[in-house]
């Protein structure tokens, strides 16, 4: 299917959806017309690329403690945006554009909110899941959005899904969290 414009279509409503399990991939749809696409380049990975009518880009995430995700142009070495990962919040910085910041709308909400630096909302993202499978997700686009909506988007969305693989991983290799089985006979 091919790309359309972002600002052709109408952008208060989007849905990310599945594309593709192995490795992940995940279309950006506007009605049944797609926008934009992220595909992981391997399962279990950080890289991924994203296109769009008018971009491609790749994405990164580097670091433990403090996580950093660069995007860059497909074409180019340097980064044209930055998420910086942190405890309560994560700052995006795209070119020299005022930083947004990307939270969860809640503590016990799923969906992540994405805000200027003077707390306007412009993105609502709630990631959309059958049983632990993280499926899409709905994105809602305030009126008047800057012209890095589409970017914010993808990367906030990128962000979203690894924090999602990583809870699933953490989960699977969670021990058994029931009463202590009882000792073998001899081992005391």
């Amino acid at each position: 299917m091919a790309l359309v414009p972002f600002a052709s279509q109408g952008q208060e409503a989007l849905a990310w959806s599945r594309t593709a399990a192995e490795p992940p991939a995940f279309a950006l749809r506007s009605g049944d017309q797609e926008v934009a696409t992220l595909l992981w380049a391997r399962p279990g990975g950080s890289l991924a690329s994203a296109r769009t009518a008018d971009a491609a880009w790749s994405l990164k995430r580097a670091g433990f403690l403090q996580p950093t995700i660069l995007v860059r142009a497909a074409d180019g070495p340097a980064p044209i945006a930055r998420l910086s990962a942190h405890f309560t919040h994560h700052e995006i910085q795209i070119g020299g554009s005022p930083a947004y910041r990307l939270r969860r709308a809640g503590r016990l909400v799923p969906a992540w909110r994405v805000t200027t630096d003077r707390g306007v909302e412009l993105l609502h993202i709630e990631p959309v899941a059958e049983g632990r499978t993280l499926q899409g997700g709905a994105v809602v686009v305030a009126p008047g959005a800057p012209p890095d909506t589409l970017l914010l988007a993808v990367l906030s969305w990128y962000f979203i899904v690894l924090s999602w693989f990583e809870d699933e991983a953490i989960e699977t290799l969670a021990p058994y969290e029931g009463p202590d089985p009882p000792l073998a006979r001899g081992s005391r």
